[in-house]
């Protein structure tokens, strides 16, 4: 017997334009924010920062392991060895 996953299941849970696991991060930074607020202003401008951080890059690099990707291939090393001498690599035919 085979079963089949109905297609409303199989979509990511969108909210206001935003995945779940966005929202349930915008959340907790702005409830951080709201508790710490009277403790340390200036403390609790963080938690606002890292939601607004982790919202813009979600939305520049929305794939998974999109960003990694790019951070890897900038820190490797970017260099081409040749065994070749250059007047051959030059000449067209």
């Amino acid at each position: 017997m085979e079963y089949k996953t109905p297609k409303v299941l199989e979509k990511k849970p969108v909210i206001g334009g935003f995945d779940l696991m966005t929202i349930v991060i915008i959340a907790g930074c702005f409830l951080a924010f709201l508790f710490t607020v009277f403790a340390s202003f200036l403390g609790s401008l963080v938690f606002i920062l890292i939601g607004m951080a982790y919202v813009k890059i979600q939305k520049k690099y929305p794939e998974k392991g999109e960003l990694s990707t790019l951070l890897k291939y900038n820190s490797s090393i970017k260099c081409i060895q040749v065994d070749q001498p250059i007047t051959t690599l030059i000449k067209t035919k």
